[in-house]
């Protein structure tokens, strides 16, 4: 499977082709919450949940990127994930998961030539 964000490849869970590519996703989870209103009539024993759209998700997911030379890691983690997009239209292969969809949190982890990213992707 390929997780992409807008035409950037975020995890692929393929063979690694080149230094730095994204391979994963692992402990992927994701969420969604529909959007609903609860309509309370005067006089009603319950209220009315009805189905407005609005409907929110959360994915998070995890990545390691094997670079070359330590120096190659630590240049990803200082300003290489910076090209990465923020936004944008979030997909599983071909699929549309999220149409609007927004990194809300990336957190690295740095080990020798390995930097392991942890994505929390909302939309």
């Amino acid at each position: 499977m390929v997780i992409k964000l807008g035409s950037v490849t975020l995890a692929d869970s393929s063979a690694r082709s080149a230094a730095g590519t994204p391979c994963g996703p692992e402990k992927l989870t994701l969420s969604e919450s529909p959007g609903i209103t609860k309509r309370e009539y005067s006089g009603a024993d319950r209220i009315k949940p009805e189905h407005v759209g609005c409907d929110s998700g959360v994915l998070s997911f995890s990545v390691t990127r094997i670079f070359d030379s330590v120096a190659s890691a630590l240049a990803y983690i200082a300003t290489g994930y910076l090209a990465e997009p923020k936004e944008g239209t979030l997909y599983f292969d071909s699929t549309t998961v999220f149409a609007h969809a927004a990194v809300t949190s990336r957190q690295m982890a740095h080990v020798g030539c390995a930097v392991a990213i942890q994505y929390t992707i909302e939309g």
